[in-house]
């Protein structure tokens, strides 16, 4: 019998498919329609194999007409074990062998072949019109040569999928790890951030306290003024520690420290923020804008005995998001020197390096005619990740 027992291992709903060993067959997305066509494909590639052993015995044999033949039987064959293959599956076989033992899934992948093969070798009679066919089947020698050789073919299937099943699983682990392992350094990084975030400086409350037990009976209502700006301040600094930090919500804590510093200050401060409501609602990383703000004030307008102008500014620049912070206070030779601000832009530029890579840059020039000038360009957040900051916010 020129059609032999081909296709003895075919698809697996449940599982993969064996045309999956293939790296071109596994660019496509899982689906019925998907598994139908790659089980004609396998059949075919069956049939194609025997028609050649057929004639590579018999060179006298047609390989037109030998493969005539074996495509009829490995269609109706692969295609009953496919169906067998579905209803395990839809009666739930299928998702329980895939958790047993091994042994129990090699002999759930041996059966339904063994099974399927002989209905498959009836119909595949019944349309080649093979009247001798099934008593061919039936005869012992005939059920024994088909059991063996649809076990063997199994048998290779399985040692070609078990170790990527093994590979899959312990790509998968590792992958789960990873993310575990990351998901906890974001986890800790977000926290000291918020923590950090969610401090008021000592000595700048020490102070702003002190200042305002000075005013108290001398100007009541600049005490007064003082007092309603701290308690915005602490308000907002509350509602930063949190998971969402937009630059809105930053923004409004920059007004609130910026309107102390003023009542402190006097006229040697002066400032500015200009950002545009609709850039508000977007998420960026914790205390972005808050470490250059006090950086320009302690090291460039408060040791200056002018003080100066400090200007906040954001906006959008293509696809990016440029964020500036400029003073008129001493300018960077003047502060060179000291360690502090190179280090608060060195945590900053390590922040921002962490989350985007490349794609965030940090600047530090002069500001014509005087003082300093820093800038932030991070990638611009995508709707998405602005619209679930905003819903979170509210």
């Amino acid at each position: 019998m020129n059609a032999s027992f081909v296709d003895t291992a075919v698809c697996s709903p449940v599982s993969t498919h064996p045309l999956e060993m293939f790296p071109f067959f596994r660019r496509f997305r899982r689906s019925v329609v998907r598994d139908l066509v790659y089980t004609a494909i396998w059949n075919t590639l069956f049939a194609l194999l025997f028609a050649a052993l057929a004639v590579a015995i018999d060179p006298r044999a047609s390989f037109l007409g030998e493969l005539r033949q074996t495509f009829v039987f490995a269609q109706c064959i692969g295609y009953m074990i496919h169906l067998l293959f579905m209803a395990g599956e839809a009666i739930g076989w299928g998702r329980r062998v895939m958790h047993a033992k091994m042994w129990v899934r090699a002999a759930y992948f041996s059966a339904i072949p063994i099974v399927a093969i002989f209905p498959g070798y009836l119909l595949g009679f019944r349309l080649l019109n093979m009247r001798g066919g099934p008593e061919w089947l039936m005869q012992p020698r005939s059920v024994a040569l088909i059991v063996a050789v649809s076990m063997l073919m199994t048998s290779v299937l399985l040692m070609i999928f078990i170790p990527r099943e093994r590979a899959a699983k312990a790509e998968a682990a590792m992958a789960r790890e990873q993310a575990r392992v990351a998901a906890a350094e974001k986890a800790a990084e977000t926290a000291r951030f918020k923590l950090l975030e969610a401090q008021v400086e000592p000595h700048f409350l020490y102070n702003t306290l002190a200042h305002v037990v000075s005013l108290v009976d001398t100007e009541p209502a600049t005490a007064k003024r003082m007092i309603e700006r701290l308690i915005a301040l602490l308000r907002a600094t509350a509602s930063g520690a949190t998971e969402v930090a937009t630059l809105g919500a930053q923004v409004e804590w920059l007004r609130a420290y910026l309107d102390i510093l003023e009542l402190r200050m006097g006229a040697r401060l002066a400032w500015r923020i200009d950002v545009a409501p609709e850039l508000a609602a977007l998420r960026v990383p914790p205390m972005l804008l808050q470490p250059l703000v006090e950086n320009a004030v302690k090291h460039g307008l408060e040791p200056s005995i002018d003080g100066g102008m400090l200007s906040i500014a954001a906006r959008r620049v293509g696809d990016r998001l440029l964020l500036e912070v400029a003073d008129t206070g001493r300018g960077i030779q003047a502060i060179a020197p000291r360690s502090a601000p190179r280090l608060g832009l060195a945590n900053l530029r390590a922040r921002l390096a962490a989350l985007y890579g490349d794609a965030a840059r940090i600047g530090l020039e002069d500001n014509a005619p005087q003082g300093t000038r820093v800038t932030v360009l991070l990638p611009y957040p995508s709707a998405a990740t602005t619209a679930a900051a905003t819903v979170a916010h509210a």
